[in-house]
């Protein structure tokens, strides 16, 4: 018989349950989280492990933990460490935020007490004469002057983009999916910032892309080093996030820009440039694609800077990619809601957008301030404006077990495996997204969690 030298803390209970077996697995899972079996910030058994235990095949057990996580019950990356984060992963309003352990993983925005200020909007969309039409699908999957609205609010981020030229799609990951599929066929290669985030990995990974790192100081991404990937690869197109970049908070120079503008026309590549952190800076930034004379694909977010439940994003389009842009719209979503479009248009027209941004930046800066003040002494990268700042570790911490302890003393966050493009990047580092947390009291405290466990090493 073969020893299984491993111990599980946790095996679910399916002795009297029905269906499905990864619908029983996450149920037990959910369960034993509301009995408190299952503390916030436990993690839970490799996939592998859980299923020779229970005699089952392993993608059953990956299909629970999709499962799980779908539903907030548990965060982290499959196959590398799933973490319970609580009986319901959303504040429910009878929910206690401080049963929960303190998540710095997801980069979301800061909490901020605007419900009011939607509700005015939402009454005065409910009295709009074209109410109806909103509820029906749009011809070219927009309402006019929704996309007069789009690129009024591109303009305030450097775009000039006629409204033809716009596609609005549902949140910025969608925009950046569908320019992935438009400039690329499987078996091309891509190019990113040798840290990027999950999305950019894990849409490279659903088209078959082959996706390479650009080399990073502690100004963005090299000029260089972009050049002699563009003459060693034929590269497809290139994927960046010069503003608060994710996740190193980095703002590439109006010099590096121009530098990363010039090249790419060189060599005649076009650029995705995701700038959907933008609104958070107090002075803009020229975009990249400003310097290109045929411009790029570029996406402007609204629930970074607004609301989370923003989820739209305006997709600028070079007019010879336009066509197959808008087919990639109708084929993942046919189109955004109208409804959350003219919510949204409504916000920018009257003035509630820029109040709710300055409300964002404010809070942001408070919570950036203390990280500076409680994480100092380190190696900490960061933006007075970024929602999220990058903790490089000391030796001998290495990021897997940095992460660990972190989740022992019931403190999430998201350590470099998840956002290294090229596995043989020696870097061990942290992100610690700072709007996540719903108070200024748990971000304060999860951030001396951190020294003290950075100090105790």
């Amino acid at each position: 018989m073969t020893h299984n030298p491993y111990r599980l803390d946790w095996v679910p209970d399916l002795a009297a349950r029905s269906g499905d077996v990864y619908q029983a697995i996450a149920d037990a899972l959910a369960d034993d989280i509301k009995t408190g079996r299952l503390k916030p910030g436990t993690r839970l058994p490799p996939q592998r492990l859980l299923a020779y235990t229970l005699g089952l095949n392993p993608g059953t057990v990956n299909k629970a933990y999709r499962l799980a996580m779908q539903r907030g019950l548990i965060s982290g990356e499959v196959g590398r460490g799933s973490f319970v984060r609580g009986a319901s992963g959303i504040s429910w309003p009878n929910e206690d935020p401080y049963a929960r352990a303190i998540d710095f993983c997801d980069n979301f925005p800061c909490a901020i007490k605007n419900a009011d200020l939607f509700k005015k909007q939402l009454t005065a969309l409910a009295a709009t004469p074209y109410f109806a039409q909103l509820l029906q699908y749009q011809q070219n999957s927009a309402w006019p002057g929704h996309l007069t609205a789009a690129a009024s609010w591109l303009s305030r981020c450097g775009v000039m983009a006629e409204p033809r030229n716009i596609l609005i799609t549902s949140g910025a990951l969608h925009a950046g999916f569908i320019s992935l599929m438009t400039l690329c066929r499987a078996g091309d290669t891509i190019l990113s910032e040798e840290f990027t985030s999950q999305a950019v990995k894990g849409a490279a990974q659903r088209l078959k892309l082959r996706l390479h790192g650009i080399k990073m100081d502690r100004q963005g991404i090299q000029p260089d080093h972009l050049e002699s990937l563009l003459k060693a690869h034929k590269v497809a197109a290139v994927y960046l996030v010069p503003t608060l970049h994710n996740p190193t908070a980095t703002l590439l120079s109006t010099a590096r820009r121009k530098a990363v503008a010039k090249l790419l026309e060189r060599y005649g590549v076009p650029l995705i440039e995701d700038d959907v952190f933008a609104p958070l800076l107090d002075e803009p930034s020229p975009p990249i694609s400003s310097f290109m004379a045929h411009g790029a694909f570029y996406i402007a977010g609204l629930s970074k800077a607004l609301a989370p439940t923003l989820r739209l994003a305006f997709l600028s389009v070079p007019e010879r990619h336009y066509a197959d842009a808008m087919s990639n719209l109708r084929i993942t979503s046919w189109l955004a809601s109208p409804l959350l479009m003219e919510l949204a248009a409504n916000l920018i027209a009257r003035g509630d957008a820029d109040k709710l941004i300055k409300d964002q930046r404010a809070e942001i800066r408070r919570r950036q301030t203390l990280a500076k003040e409680v994480l100092g002494g380190f190696d900490l990268s960061a933006h007075p404006n970024a929602p999220h700042c990058w903790l490089r570790l000391p030796a001998p911490w290495r990021a897997a077990q940095f992460k660990d302890a972190l989740a022992k003393r019931e403190v999430l966050a998201e350590a470099t495996d998840s956002f290294v493009v090229d596995r043989a990047n020696p870097s061990h580092a942290i992100r610690i997204c700072l709007g996540t947390p719903p108070s200024f009291e748990r971000v304060k405290e999860g951030l001396h969690i951190i020294r003290d466990t950075l100090v105790d090493a």
